[in-house]
């Protein structure tokens, strides 16, 4: 058996020829091109144009039908919907989600290529979306392609629906497009009965087992405001805004030290998507960042240097493991309020709110169970990437990623991105992906399309 560059068996790779694998990262490298960034992508017209793109591309493999552009999204945003009907139609369907926008990618930042090249060097193909999540978009429709190619007669057994969607790193309004869509209310729900599975974005893996994840950490974006007495800088004024938003921050470090002591980070230990630790991982522990603080009084865009302001705020990032109920960060939060806030009666206080991250379902975690005996369908997913002998290891998804939607709505969902042996480049200066890891990836799907596409309505019993 073939070894890839990166040291692993190449056995996801077996279908494709060396021209077939030349031609598919070179479809790779033109989506790459695309500058799809959620911020800009609106104004540009790169989110239509990439969306043309894959239209184009799935409708020449020729075995997909109603490829279209949801009604419901958006012209400027589009969300890029293909099907592939099933022999019965009254089953649930298979989801295949994917994003096709990425996060900002300073050109003087990176130094290995430029961030919309997708510039291929020493085995590597460089290019923001490279992990996240632009690999697993084109995995998808190269694995179809070679399924029609080397099985033309094969069709699955009930319909698979695949799905590009922008903005899922601002916050998945095209997620929310498509759970609002007569597509999913009308036709997946009503007429097929809902969605059995579905697959979306995970992480790479820097061991050779892949990592799949069946939840995630629920994100709580919090705004804290203090107020207190105002006066001349020069004097010692008590209870002020800024020494109470002092004393809370004091105790949101501590709490965040007591998480990262749990993960075992060392000191430099700097991807925030990182597995750091052998037994527990980012996603087991609940992350609090500090990511905004505020304060001074100003005249007109000048700072009154000798004026003590009267409310001071900063902005909480938590990501909150699965292990925790929501409500006991509430309860954290509202203590702390009470222990920093020096005089309510006299206006010296310190509140907060919640500013967003999970919609209404803010106080609930929602996650697919992994349990063979409750969920069929992940021993079906499981068992056929063990027959191509590959491991698995089922984590919580340290960030925030669509399939928080799809959980909160009671639809199983499994994510994973085909990637091991590589370093977490996601968000990063010069994120690559390995060809090799590419490749296997689409080898991957095939054979998890044919088994997931194969199973007939017992599983659903």
């Amino acid at each position: 058996m073939a070894t890839t560059s990166n040291g692993h068996s190449n056995n996801g790779m077996k279908g494709l020829t060396a021209d077939q694998a030349e031609e598919a990262i070179v479809r790779f490298q033109k989506f790459l091109r695309y500058e799809t960034v959620s911020a800009l992508a609106v104004e540009s017209g790169a989110y239509k144009d990439c969306a043309s793109f894959l239209v184009h591309e799935l409708q020449a493999l020729g075995v997909l039908s109603d490829i279209h552009l949801l009604p419901e999204a958006p012209d400027h945003s589009p969300v890029v919907v293909a099907c592939w009907k099933g022999k019965d139609e009254s089953l649930p369907v298979i989801l295949w989600n994917s994003h096709y926008d990425v996060v900002p990618a300073d050109p003087n930042d990176w130094s290995q290529a430029p961030p919309f090249e997708g510039r291929r060097k020493d085995g590597k193909i460089y290019g923001r979306g490279t992990q996240d999540m632009k690999s697993v978009c084109m995995q998808y429709i190269e694995a179809i392609r070679c399924m029609k190619r080397d099985h033309p007669e094969w069709t699955p057994t009930r319909t698979i629906y695949l799905t590009f969607v922008p903005d899922e790193e601002v916050g998945g309004q095209g997620m929310a497009a498509l759970l609002e869509s007569s597509l999913y209310q009308e036709t997946i729900e009503k007429n097929h009965g809902g969605i059995a599975l579905a697959l979306d974005e995970g992480l790479a893996s820097t061991t050779d087992v892949f990592s799949v994840f069946y939840g995630e950490r629920l994100p709580w974006w919090v705004d804290v405001e203090a107020t207190g007495p105002t006066g001349h800088g020069s004097r010692f004024i008590d209870n002020t805004a800024v020494e109470q938003l002092v004393e809370l921050s004091q105790k949101a470090l501590q709490f965040r030290q007591g998480q990262r002591d749990l993960l075992g980070m060392k000191e430099h230990d700097g991807c925030a998507h990182a597995v750091v630790a052998k037994s527990t991982t980012l996603g087991d522990v609940t992350s609090l960042n500090i990511t905004s603080l505020t304060a001074g009084v100003y005249a007109g865009s000048k700072l009154a240097y000798n004026c003590v302001p009267p409310k001071a705020k900063c902005t909480l990032d938590i990501r909150i493991s699965p292990h925790v109920a929501p409500k006991d960060i509430g309860a954290m939060l509202d203590q702390w309020c009470r222990e920093c806030s020096k005089d309510p009666a006299a206006g010296a206080q310190i509140t907060w709110k919640y500013a967003g991250g999970q919609g209404n379902h803010a106080m609930e975690h929602a996650t697919t169970s992994i349990d063979t005996n409750v969920n069929p369908w992940y021993k079906v997913f499981a068992d056929t990437l063990e027959t191509m002998g590959m491991s698995l290891e089922p984590q919580v998804f340290p960030a925030a990623t669509d399939s928080r939607f799809l959980r909160a709505l009671g639809i199983r969902a499994l994510g994973f991105s085909p990637m091991r042996k590589t370093e977490i480049m996601l968000h990063e200066n010069d994120e690559y992906i390995e060809e090799s890891n590419f490749l296997e990836g689409i080898g991957i799907y095939v054979q998890l399309l044919e088994a997931l596409g194969s199973q007939g309505n017992d599983i659903d019993k």
